[in-house]
C-alpha cells in the first residue's frame, strides 16, 4: 500500500517537472512575428491617409485656372467669369459633375459639358455643341438639332430647311426638346436627303409636315416634291434621276410626285 502511494506521488511529480519543462521551453522560444498580411495593410492604410490629407489640404491644388475647349464655339460661356466661384478652392472637393450638368441646363446648345480636372490646379471644360439640321417655323423660326432640341434663334442656320406646318398657335421655347410624330416624320426625311441629296444644284427649302403621312418638301427653285411617308431612301434616288435628266424643262415644273411606280411631273 505504501509502495502504491509512492508510485502516486512520484508520477505527480514527474508530470509537475515535465509541464514546468515545457513552460521553460515556451519562454526560450522566440515569439511570433506579427501577421505579414496585416503589417502591409496598416501601412498602405497609413500612405493612403496621408496621400489624401495632401491632397486635400495642400495649397499645391488650389484652383488657379479654368480653361474651356469649344471647337465649334457655339456657346458665350466665358470662363474668367465662372473663375470667381471656385478660385482657391481644392480641386478635389469641386463638384465637376454638379458644374456640367449646371453648364448643360443654362445653355441648351450644348449637348455634353466635360468637366476634368487637371493637376495640380487647373479644370479643364471640353463643350460638345449641339448640330442643328433644320428651322422650325411657328410664330417664330427656331433652329433644332437631331433630338428636337430647340436652339437659340440667333444661330446661323440660313442654309438649313425650314419645317413647317405647326399651328401658329404653338408655344416654342429655347431650351425645350420638341417631340411629335410631325416632327419625327421630318426627322426621318432629313436623315435620308444627308444620305441621297437631290443633286448639288437643288437645295431644300422647305419641308411640309401638315400631314406627317403625305410629306412634301420644296426647292430652292419652288419646285414641290411630293414624297409621302414612306421609303424615304427610294424616293429621293428616283428624284435624283429625275432631275438629272437634261431633258427636263424645270421652268415648267410645278411639282413632283414620287409616291407612285413611276415618277408623275405635274406642268405649271
Amino acid at each position: 500500500m505504501a509502495k502504491s502511494k509512492w508510485n502516486k506521488k512520484n508520477s505527480s511529480n514527474k508530470k509537475q517537472n515535465k509541464n514546468r519543462h515545457k513552460t521553460e521551453i515556451r519562454k526560450l522560444l522566440p515569439k511570433k512575428p506579427f501577421p505579414k498580411k496585416i503589417v502591409h495593410s496598416a501601412v498602405i492604410f497609413i500612405l493612403i491617409l496621408g496621400a489624401f490629407l495632401f491632397l486635400k489640404n495642400s495649397s499645391y491644388f488650389k484652383l488657379e485656372k479654368i480653361d474651356i475647349v469649344d471647337v465649334r464655339r457655339a456657346t458665350e460661356l466665358d470662363a474668367n467669369a465662372m473663375l470667381p466661384l471656385y478660385k482657391g478652392r481644392n480641386i478635389f472637393e469641386i463638384d465637376i459633375n454638379s458644374i456640367a450638368s449646371s453648364i448643360e441646363s443654362d445653355y441648351p446648345v450644348i449637348k455634353e459639358a466635360v468637366v476634368k480636372r487637371v493637376l495640380p490646379n487647373r479644370l479643364e471644360i471640353d463643350i460638345v455643341s449641339r448640330v442643328p439640321v433644320a428651322r422650325i417655323k411657328s410664330r417664330k423660326i427656331f433652329t433644332i438639332d437631331r433630338s428636337g432640341m430647340v436652339l437659340s434663334p440667333g444661330i446661323k442656320s440660313h442654309d438649313l430647311p425650314v419645317v413647317t406646318g405647326f399651328s401658329m398657335w404653338t408655344k416654342i421655347r429655347t431650351g425645350e426638346k420638341l417631340k411629335n410624330q410631325q416632327l419625327e416624320s421630318a426627322f426621318s426625311l432629313i436623315d435620308a436627303l444627308g444620305e441621297s441629296a437631290p443633286g448639288a444644284n437643288y437645295k431644300v427649302a422647305e419641308i411640309d409636315a401638315s400631314n406627317y403621312k403625305n410629306l412634301s418638301f420644296y426647292l430652292e427653285n419652288g419646285i414641290e416634291v411630293k414624297i409621302g411617308g414612306e421609303d424615304f431612301p427610294n424616293r429621293l434616288k428616283a428624284l435624283k434621276v429625275t432631275l438629272a435628266n437634261p431633258k427636263l424643262n424645270k421652268d415648267n415644273i410645278k411639282y413632283i410626285d414620287l409616291r407612285f411606280r413611276d415618277v408623275v411631273i405635274g406642268p405649271k
